[in-house]
């Protein structure tokens, strides 16, 4: 068959062989081959002009499609190719930093490899990749699947500042700046603002939007600039009711994600990795003796180990047994009571246990010591050295933190003067529980250690279209 057709697309590598010149044309993940050859309505200088057009340079192209003799094996559609008649220069590439088939080249292969801070200064270049342009199709998806899921559980998006008056959580790591001659800060997190939409009367709210730390923090997962993904919500009787929503919102995001083959697939062909596993295998709860919430099936598993329902078979498992967990492999002098904090290595070497008992890569810990959370943080009811909190993990990594918060202003004095927290910058923030307040609680998400770790890659500057550290601010 013939098709005349036009187009635009980038010239993705051209030749010339003879009388006759070979483009790759491509546009967005597909590649197509064209060819021009000396004839009547073509000379010589269109073809030798068609060969010299730089790759990633931006062309018109008008031509007749036809079925190959032979399938193309190199381009992505195998069983077409462009004759054409006109080609037009759209926009010139000049002067290539690197060739997309060195930045596309798996790290396990031989040749030449982009180093990762020339990705970063062109990142628009190395956005042309399919494993770079998949990830941030995937990406999206993330930002799509948590609003969605969200909307379609009551939830309203609300929009809180970034300019405030006053550190978000009193802590240090803000950015200051200068305020028609007044101090004002970055905000750290929409945690005070979602708290008090909740005493608006709207019972359920969500944001998307930047956070702002100034954590001099140089590792694989630290940004001074993220997305957070914010959640708060009343509570009627317990905290659990937010991990019930949180469990729902990741089963659904894993699950929508997995659908997405094609971006997953040219990931996975530059950065290797195994699919994500969030819920545990069916014969490991009744050979563990994990609990069932929703059926009131108390755990006889060594280490607490509950799930909500036997459908979603999700890991929550508390904090103290996460600790006795980690002791089992830490030496003497090592050994940790449950109120010490797990630093990032033996986190990650939680996450590893976790994978290697229950088979899973995401998990829930509750009931984190009062020492290391915010003083806003409810304490547990029936001991105060522990607190209504959680994280969620992926890949022996948080990507998650949040709590059921204080909503009586009198005890939440009381324990920010417990702490020497200062919250007279922030009294609106206490003033808001004066007149009738909700209980509740909620989380924060950082969507690029979500990309990341979903993905299995090994910095989250891969998952930041434009990453700030404190090392980086341009491009």
């Amino acid at each position: 068959y013939q098709r005349r057709v036009r187009g635009r697309a980038r010239v993705h590598t051209s030749r010339s062989k003879g009388k006759v010149a070979f483009l790759v044309l491509r546009a967005d993940a597909a590649t197509l081959q064209a060819m021009l050859q000396v004839g009547d309505t073509i000379p010589k200088q269109m073809v030798d002009y068609a060969a010299s057009i730089p790759s990633e340079s931006i062309v018109d192209v008008e031509g007749v499609i036809v079925k190959p003799s032979e399938a193309i094996t190199s381009t992505t559609l195998q069983n077409v190719e462009m004759h054409i008649t006109k080609i037009h220069l759209v926009s010139e590439a000049v002067g290539l930093p690197f060739t997309l088939e060195d930045a596309s080249r798996p790290e396990t292969d031989e040749g030449v490899k982009i180093q990762f801070d020339t990705r970063l200064n062109t990142r628009w270049l190395d956005m042309r990749t399919p494993a770079t342009n998949a990830l941030f199709k995937m990406q999206s998806r993330v930002g799509q699947y948590f609003r969605q899921f969200l909307i379609d559980n009551d939830f309203t998006e609300i929009h809180s500042p970034k300019i405030i008056g006053a550190a978000s959580e009193g802590g240090a790591n803000v950015f200051k700046l200068d305020y028609f001659g007044s101090p004002a800060y970055l905000a750290q997190s929409p945690q005070l603002y979602k708290q008090m939409a909740i005493q608006g009367d709207i019972p359920r709210v969500f944001e998307v939007a930047p956070v702002f730390r100034a954590e001099n923090s140089n590792t694989h997962r630290h940004l001074t600039e993220f997305m957070g993904l914010d959640v708060e919500m009343v509570l009627n009787e317990h905290y659990y009711e937010v991990l019930d929503v949180a469990e729902s919102l990741f089963f659904y995001m894993f699950t929508q994600l997995s659908s997405h083959t094609a971006e997953l697939e040219a990931i996975c062909r530059q950065y290797p990795f195994e699919p994500l596993v969030f819920q545990i295998p069916a014969e490991l709860v009744a050979e563990l003796g994990v609990g069932v919430i929703e059926t009131d099936k108390a755990p006889t598993d060594k280490y607490n180990a509950r799930i909500r329902n036997d459908t979603m078979r999700m890991l929550r498992i508390p904090y103290a047994d996460c600790i006795a967990l980690l002791n089992t492999v830490l030496p003497e002098d090592k050994q940790m009571s449950p109120v010490d904090d797990i630093n990032t290595a033996n986190e990650k070497k939680l996450g590893g246990l976790i994978k290697e008992r229950y088979g899973v890569d995401f998990f829930i810990s509750d009931r984190f010591p009062s020492s290391v959370r915010p003083f806003y943080t409810m304490a547990c009811p029936d001991d105060e050295r522990f607190t209504n909190s959680y994280d969620m993990f992926i890949r022996g990594e948080e990507i998650s933190s949040g709590a059921q918060r204080i909503h009586d202003s009198e005890l939440l004095l009381a324990r920010a003067k417990s702490l020497n927290v200062d919250l007279s910058t922030i009294k609106d923030y206490v003033e808001c529980f004066r007149l009738g307040a909700w209980p509740h609680g909620g989380f924060g998400i950082g969507l690029e250690r979500v990309v990341m770790l979903y993905l299995g890659l090994s910095n989250i500057r891969f998952a930041s279209l434009f990453p700030r550290d404190p090392h980086r601010i341009t491009p």
